[in-house]
């Protein structure tokens, strides 16, 4: 996992609107515990999952849902000879 686990943590706190210690409450820790928690790389998955509850942000899912590949769909056409039952490519043009 290379996101910095409680960056996003502090970013959904904040865009919350709860304050941190109304969040530490909710958490049931003091301040202190709650900037700890900021300042870490990663988190305890059981941890993560009841400060998810309490942000209604679902870090689980974004943290451990491996991202889809982009994909791409790219169309040509595409001109074929054929001599004596083998095919050659003649032309390649992209469809605009």
């Amino acid at each position: 996992m290379d996101k910095h686990v409680g960056e996003l943590i502090k970013q959904q706190v904040s865009a919350s609107g709860i304050s941190v210690s109304e969040f530490a409450r909710r958490l049931h820790c003091n301040r202190q515990n709650v900037y700890d928690i900021f300042a870490r790389r990663s988190v305890d998955i059981e941890l993560l999952q009841r400060i998810s509850k309490i942000l209604q942000h679902d870090f689980v899912a974004e943290l451990y849902t491996q991202q889809e590949t982009p994909k791409i769909t790219l169309k040509f056409t595409i001109t074929v000879e054929i001599d004596n039952g083998k095919y050659h490519v003649t032309d390649i043009q992209p469809v605009i």
